[in-house]
């Protein structure tokens, strides 16, 4: 994670920001029909529908593992992934490249009513789970650690890699939906 814009001063602020780079990145997807949401490929060989299915699975892991944090328990697959389903033992879920495939490979039989619904939810849960901080929980440090077949975002402890909880937020909210709203927009054009 770089440190390329700068910090949130409030949970506010970065709501303000989530929010409004969500906007953007709806508007993108509200430009296309159903027919260019399942031909265009936004992604590599992803179409648009994967493209939204992807934020939407990667909202609902992050509200998953901010619930965990909220309640001091560990972070349970139903909670992340909407399912109790785990991925075989050879896949690491605690990199966003395992879980990109092992997602994209669940998600790509659902319908394009499903994954607007998947992404309408994950989105509403994690807002809902950033609200909770108070504002002095951006700058904590957390980190990612091997929780079987899940990743798990704690706090980072002595002698580990971290990052502040608002560049966590930032890499899968803000940053996100810039990135797939700028290759929705060139698929389009």
């Amino acid at each position: 994670m770089t440190n390329s814009d700068p910090q949130p001063a409030t949970v506010a602020d970065l709501l303000t920001r989530v929010r409004a780079a969500y906007a953007d990145f709806a508007a993108a997807i509200g430009r296309l029909s159903d027919d260019q949401l399942l031909a265009l490929n936004a992604v590599g060989s992803w179409s648009v529908r994967d493209a939204i299915a992807h934020v939407g699975a990667d909202e609902r892991w992050m509200a998953g593992q901010l619930e965990a944090i909220h309640t001091n328990e560990l972070p349970t697959a139903l909670g992340c992934y909407g399912s109790d389903e785990l991925a075989a033992p050879d896949i690491d879920l605690s990199t966003q490249d395992g879980r990109n495939a092992w997602q994209y490979e669940r998600l790509r039989g659902l319908s394009l009513d499903e994954v607007r619904s998947l992404a309408a939810e994950g989105h509403a849960r994690l807002l809902a789970a950033i609200e909770r901080f108070q504002d002095g929980h951006l700058t904590e440090e957390f980190t990612i650690a091997d929780l079987g077949t899940m990743g798990h975002i704690r706090p980072r402890k002595e002698g580990e890699q971290g990052w502040p909880l608002w560049q966590w937020l930032r890499g899968v909210t803000y940053h996100h939906y810039d990135d797939h709203a700028t290759g929705i927009r060139e698929a389009a054009s």
